[in-house]
């Protein structure tokens, strides 16, 4: 019987395969508990309480609560999350855009994007995303294998600008050699 090996041409041919995750809009708060989180932070912003999590193996939750409430969650499918209070569910393959009027005031924005990387662009972005968390005090969660490659590196950063909430997760995911980008803004209606 021959050995089941892969020629390594037809390797080199093969479609890189999606990251998996999916984005969950929530008009309420999720339990932390529903999800394995690595680290978290709560930071005061304009008329808002902005709680971010970022989840073990890579995501993140961020819920917004303050004239409105709103919970974004950045995951890899799972059948216990919730149906109730979802919005909508977005999954993170190629650019996508979306908007939400929250109440009268408010306005909710996301766009989403997922990257596949060369070897090289990974690299360059372990970096470049290590140091945009030191630069804008952001979470960090990241896990290597025994072999000292990394598994994944997510990245969470928030900010008020002028009265808007900006946050925006990175999400590099080392198998799938994939970026996933996301960037909410908040902000008041009608300005």
């Amino acid at each position: 019987m021959k050995p089941n090996r892969e020629n390594i041409s037809n390797m080199q041919n093969k479609k890189p395969r999606s990251a998996g995750i999916s984005l969950l809009i929530y008009d309420r708060m999720l339990h932390p508990e529903l999800v394995s989180t690595d680290t978290s932070r709560v930071r005061p912003l304009g008329e808002f309480d902005v709680r971010m999590w970022l989840l073990a193996g890579g995501g993140h939750m961020v819920a917004v609560s303050g004239p409105h409430t709103l919970c974004e969650l950045a995951c890899f499918p799972n059948k216990l999350l919730p149906d109730r209070g979802l919005i909508e569910r977005l999954p993170c393959k190629g650019d996508k855009q979306y908007d939400l009027p929250m109440g009268e005031r408010h306005h909710y924005y996301l766009a989403l994007n997922e990257e596949h990387v060369t070897d090289a662009l990974f690299e360059n972005s372990v970096t470049e995303l290590l140091r945009i968390a030191s630069e804008q005090d952001g979470l960090v969660s990241q896990r290597r294998n025994e072999l000292g490659n990394l598994e994944y590196l997510s990245v969470l950063v928030a900010q008020l600008h002028r009265r808007a909430v900006h946050v925006e997760g990175f999400h590099l995911l080392g198998d799938a050699r994939v970026l996933v980008r996301t960037q909410s803004i908040i902000e008041p209606s009608g300005r």
